[in-house]
């Protein structure tokens, strides 16, 4: 059986016309109107009842109401409950609904103003609180409903049942969300504050790990604001520590309450009440009021007669309403978040920590020294948790907590301490293929700008725009301002979207722009290549020989290979390089050795796959060459840097060098010089834009690069 209880207040005061008249010329303007009549101070997005949104409220807000709750379940021994932020929408649509129709019901008909299954399911589900008024200053704060319901002396349909109390004070208890609307109601001139606890489908849980005997309503310490003296006391009493549902089996029938005070003096117990509802909190519960209780008296509680699950059952227990609730210090929080010794942390961090028993507040400091002298931070919290923004980079900070309620402190926490990250490098720019592109290569080779502090990129490549579930079918990492995508991973006549962001000190940038493309019908596979130079069995060819190759078409990359015999194993191989062009001078590292026959081969490489290896040609190299003795610091020096229509490179030793070229920011060959025969060249710059370039000097020893600016 579910029975439902709902809750409310009315607050009638007189308006005048004019203040009526003045308030709907304003609701044109709601965000001015919940600003005005400071309602704007619970929500981040304010509600606007006349259009049937519920607003969003502040993450204070429901701060506020778990920690209230915890605070009253601790009293009685219960597990503290989460916030459940899943539970939003049907708490805040359900309030809506109560406020646009200036009226409570579990089970609202679709007629209602504002209507949704979301509000639907969030009235079935929540204890109901609602504040109307015929004047604007209705303003209640929000914890005011939680004390109504532990009161619960107003219920609507079920005067005597308690059962919004019980609740709130369920030991299987798990999470609860919070809802809060304020406004002008849509069927009549009442301004109304509809509030709703979504508790009802998150009573799941056991409570093994804390048993408690029963659930006393007052017990020990009480507040004396959640308590009305001459309204009814309740009792639960709890057997099964594995399901709400299962402690149906009491009976209250013989039942028999004494109340006295220390001094044995005893107090009128009448009117006793009980059942077995299971509505959404304990399938039992009894009831009795009592007459002439003080605040600050202590007062001790027997109960005989009670038969739990067939065993009679003897309970004594003590309360005092008072205003000193707690009598203990509260325990030392545990910290969670950040880690001890974490880097990398953001500059805008959110702390976090236990919630610690018999507490009402926090007080967290936060310092850069380690301790703990001069903190920068040094503030309150009612939950437990605190952002900090604004964090130095790369800064080591130290923080701790301790627990605060009316009798005392706790001890500080352990102090912790974490590093903050370096700032965010900055966002790629994509430069190829252009957003919109058309017939791309199924291999096309990704480029993007450089970002000087980037330590690597990460590029993605999706079929879907917004990158979401498995439409992701690039996602790597690589140093360089380029990707080529692998053969057999595009189709053709397909439209893709790629993205890039870099990472430096562990920290990635936004992603870039999104830019898309559609690939082209792949061209066929390439031909074989025809060797040209060094020739079939050519001898004394030099140590740093220049091979060259028949441009093949639809060849993209060509894989040239050298070897010391003619059937390339893998242990006799001395050279495995793919090349962009049809040509490859060898580096100063890669010279060969003299009088030594060697082998080689070339194989096309294009979108659609790879060629057969070309005819193998041999040759052997020259006895070997004089290599001058230079130092490779201050080899070549570059003037005017910057410049801007020439620039003049001298070389310091001319003949040991193999070739220059000149590169732009991505690799890219912008100008080759060969044959260096003077010790000093100009170059023209016409046709070359602006920016930065690098002059790449290779030698026998090694390759010399020196960068210049062109204006």
């Amino acid at each position: 059986m579910k029975t439902k209880f709902y809750f409310y207040y009315f607050f009638i005061f007189l308006s005048s016309g004019v203040l009526f008249s003045f308030i709907n010329a304003l609701s044109q303007k709601n965000d001015n109107i919940y600003k005005i009549l400071g309602w704007d101070e619970h929500y981040s997005q304010s509600p606007n009842i006349q259009n049937c949104f519920e607003g969003v409220l502040k993450d204070s807000e429901k701060a506020e109401i778990l920690n209230y709750i915890n605070f009253i379940r601790s009293i009685h021994g219960l597990k503290p409950v989460q916030y459940d932020l899943n539970g939003d929408i049907y708490a805040q649509k359900s309030s809506l609904i109560m406020a646009a129709n200036s009226a409570l019901s579990h089970q609202p008909p679709a007629s209602w103003s504002c209507y949704s299954n979301d509000g639907y399911y969030g009235a079935d589900n929540s204890n109901l609180h609602l504040n109307r008024s015929t004047s604007n200053t209705l303003n209640p704060k929000s914890i005011e409903s939680i004390i109504g319901w532990m009161i619960d002396d107003k219920s609507g349909n079920a005067p005597d049942r308690c059962g919004h109390r019980r609740a709130i004070i369920n030991p299987f208890l798990t999470s609860i969300a919070f809802g809060r609307v304020d406004g002008k109601s849509n069927v009549d001139n009442y301004y109304c504050s509809g509030m709703s606890l979504l508790y009802l489908d998150r009573v799941n849980g056991g409570i093994q790990d804390r048993p408690v005997e029963f659930v006393a309503y007052p017990f020990q310490n009480y507040p004396i604001e959640l308590v009305n003296k001459s309204w009814y006391l309740s009792f639960s009493p709890i057997y099964d520590m594995n399901s709400w549902g299962r402690n149906n089996k009491v009976d209250y029938s013989n039942a028999q309450v004494t109340v006295t005070d220390d001094n044995g003096n005893k107090l009128n117990v009448h009117s006793y009440v009980y059942d077995a509802e299971g509505w959404g909190a304990i399938h039992n519960n009894f009831r009795w009021l009592v007459d002439g209780m003080q605040n600050e008296v202590r007062y001790n509680v027997n109960i005989k007669g009670i038969v739990v699950n067939g065993q009679p059952k003897e309970y004594n227990y003590w309360f005092k309403l008072t205003t000193n609730v707690m009598g203990l210090k509260p325990n030392t929080p545990i910290l969670s978040y950040p880690a001890d010794g974490a880097t990398n942390m953001p500059f805008n961090l959110a702390f976090s920590w236990s919630i610690s028993e018999f507490t009402y507040k926090y007080r967290f400091q936060l310092s850069k020294n380690p301790d703990m002298s001069k903190p920068i931070k040094d503030e309150a919290s009612i939950s437990n948790g605190f952002i900090v923004n604004g964090l130095e980079q790369l800064t080591t900070y130290y923080w701790r907590v301790k627990a605060i309620n009316d009798v005392g402190e706790s001890e500080w926490t352990p102090i912790r301490s974490f590093t903050t990250a370096a700032p965010k490098p900055d966002k790629p720019e994509l430069v190829y293929p252009p957003n919109e592109s058309t017939e791309i290569s199924i291999t096309p080779t990704l480029v993007w700008r450089l970002i000087p502090s980037a330590e690597e990129y990460q590029i993605q490549v999706s079929l879907k725009s917004d990158f979401s579930g498995f439409s992701v079918i690039v996602d790597s990492f690589t140093p360089d301002t380029t990707y080529t995508v692998p053969f057999e991973k595009f189709d053709p006549k397909t439209t893709y979207y790629w993205r890039v962001r870099s990472k430096a000190g562990g920290q990635n940038s936004t992603w870039s722009s999104t830019w898309k493309f559609q690939t082209k019908q792949p061209d066929p596979v390439p031909d074989v290549a025809t060797l040209n130079e060094p020739k079939l069995n050519e001898i004394n060819v030099k140590l740093n020989t220049k091979f060259v190759w028949t441009k093949v078409d639809y060849a993209t990359q060509y894989r040239l290979q050298i070897s010391k015999t003619s059937l390339f194993p893998q242990s006799d191989i001395v050279l495995n390089k793919i090349i962009d062009t049809n040509e490859y001078q060898l580096m100063g590292n890669e010279m060969l050795q003299p009088k030594t026959k060697y082998f080689w081969r070339v194989q096309s490489l294009g979108e659609s796959g790879f060629s057969n290896w070309s005819s193998t040609f041999s040759f052997t190299t020259e006895e070997g060459q004089k290599v001058t003795n230079y130092l490779i610091n201050n080899l070549v020096e570059l003037f005017p840097n910057p410049t801007e229509e020439f620039l003049i490179l001298t070389f310091k030793y001319p003949e040991v060098i193999t070739n220059v070229k000149i590169i732009d920011v991505f690799g890219k060959n912008v100008m080759a010089l060969d044959n260096i025969n003077g010790d000093s060249f100009k170059i023209s710059l016409t046709g070359i834009s602006s920016g930065l370039y690098f002059v790449k000097v290779t030698t026998p020893k090694g390759i010399i690069i020196e960068k210049f600016i062109k204006k």
